[in-house]
């Protein structure tokens, strides 16, 4: 017996009709009809009184329809299970991000590799356009970086899905002047010796802030982002950075280093977003994988 005729039972005692349940089935009447009559046949009793006004169970039907939607909930277990099956194969998943995120990432990825111990997560850290460069070649699977300036315009390859909208702002020891005011102008800024992360953005925005207001005194640039707060800490230089990226830093928490708004100057907006190929057609593992991650990584800079 196939579990579509089954299927028909079932529908046709909850809506007491034949065409109804031909309409929701998307069946014909015929068929469902013919199907009931094959089943009665079989089992040697009748399930359905016919009438005019509507199809009604008999008081064996009444039993069979039972055993139908045990049948049907058994199937649709199996198909679960099935899929869990699928989903929990072994699969590979990368990710590419700028170097100040890899830190962050690192407890959120082993959480999820625990869940899922078959799949092979892999971190690359790149810069913002050698990882857009990755993911439009189908490199890499996902690119978690800032979007700034030309990189926030829509590129008909890819979906970027936002996680958050930060701001630049300046960070200073908790012995500098500017903690107290918690505000600084871009003349002001020009006076500051600076250490910088060895970031795209960064670059960006120093590029263009310079164009405005001139030279500023940048001691050096570095990727190792403790190194630069610990310099900041030690009120010998000031820095700058997406807010989001030193959010829950144990410096700021602790308050070896302030927070300052820049005063007077725009754009000061920084996007974090996640990138993937529009024409790739994702696994259920890298679907689940994506909504963690953007879940992580929400709570983290939210």
């Amino acid at each position: 017996m196939h579990l579509q005729k089954l299927e028909f039972l079932v529908e046709v005692a909850k809506t007491g009709s034949i065409s109804s349940a031909a309409e929701n089935l998307h069946a014909t009447q015929s068929g469902i009809s013919q199907a009931i009559s094959k089943i009665e046949e079989d089992l040697g009793l009748k399930i359905f009184n016919r009438t005019r006004i509507g199809t009604t169970l008999t008081k064996e039907g009444s039993n069979i329809i039972k055993k139908a939607e045990e049948i049907l909930l058994k199937f649709d277990e199996l198909r679960e299970e099935a899929r869990k099956s699928i989903v929990d194969q072994k699969s590979e998943v990368s990710v590419s991000t700028i170097p100040a995120f890899v830190h962050y990432l690192l407890t959120p990825l082993m959480e999820f590799k625990n869940k899922h111990s078959n799949i092979n997560i892999e971190i690359v850290e790149n810069i913002t356009v050698r990882t857009m460069e990755n993911v439009l070649k189908n490199k890499i699977d996902i690119g978690i970086i800032c979007l700034y300036g030309e990189f926030l315009k829509e590129k008909d390859e890819l979906i970027c899905d936002i996680i958050q909208v930060g701001k630049m702002k300046v960070y200073v020891s908790k012995d500098s002047p500017f903690a107290v005011t918690k505000r600084i102008t871009p003349e002001e800024l020009l006076q500051q010796n600076f250490i910088l992360y060895n970031g795209d953005y960064i670059k960006w925005f120093i590029k263009n802030l310079q164009l405005k207001y001139g030279n500023m005194n940048i001691l050096f640039s570095s990727n190792h982002s403790e190194e630069i707060i610990r310099t900041v800490s030690s009120d010998l230089a000031v820095s700058l950075a997406p807010n989001f990226v030193l959010k829950n830093n144990p410096a700021l928490l602790e308050g070896k280093i302030v927070e300052v708004d820049i005063l007077n100057y725009e754009p000061l907006d920084v996007t974090l977003g996640l990138l993937r190929l529009k024409k790739k057609s994702l696994s259920p593992i890298e679907k689940k994988f994506i909504k963690f991650i953007k879940t992580e990584m929400n709570e983290y800079v939210g």
